[in-house]
């Protein structure tokens, strides 16, 4: 479903992500293909200590991580450009190494990475319990001597989340690109 929406001056045709062709086939990044399967998710639960949403595990199953063909959120244009994949290899990152970097960034424990740039996060947030994570928002505040973080949370489940997301026309986009090329 297509919407035009009038953001900075510009209109913006933005379709909605309705179910199909989640995960784009033709990454602009190369990167590993990981096997996924039940007894990979049970295991990663385990280490985790979380149940991960169904939506996410059936996605998941179609492609273990990678990047999105609706990267965009909410009303500001946020990106979610990828999903990392889960995996038990230690030299390429992975949902797995969620503790590890939330440890090193100060942030709560109970936190699930689906993308880090380290200075956003999206991420499933299991503090109110593990069956159903909300989806948050995590960005840096740039404006404090010290790091602080903004927790934004961005949807109630990791359907909501789905529902959100969106690609913008890519006829619109090309048209834009071409504008600031002057």
């Amino acid at each position: 479903m297509w919407k035009d929406k009038k953001v900075g001056g510009y209109l913006m045709n933005k379709d909605f992500y309705k179910g199909e062709n989640f995960w784009n086939t033709e990454p602009k990044n190369k990167r590993i293909e990981y096997p996924f399967n039940d007894e990979i998710i049970k295991k990663a639960e385990n280490i985790l200590d979380v149940h991960f949403p169904s939506s996410f595990i059936e996605l998941m199953k179609k492609q273990n991580g990678g990047e999105l063909n609706y990267p965009y959120f909410t009303e500001y244009k946020e990106v979610l450009p990828s999903i990392e994949p889960i995996h038990f290899e230690k030299d390429d990152m992975s949902i797995l190494s969620s503790k590890e970097f939330l440890e090193e960034s100060d942030l709560p424990q109970e936190l699930i990475v689906l993308w880090t740039d380290f200075h956003q996060w999206v991420v499933l947030d299991y503090r109110k319990g593990n069956e159903q994570p909300s989806v948050v928002y995590i960005v840096e505040n740039y404006f404090t001597e010290e790091i602080e973080w903004e927790f934004h949370k961005i949807a109630d489940t990791f359907d909501d989340l789905l529902n959100q997301l969106f690609r913008i026309s890519p006829k619109k986009a090309k048209k834009r690109k071409a504008f600031f090329k002057r």
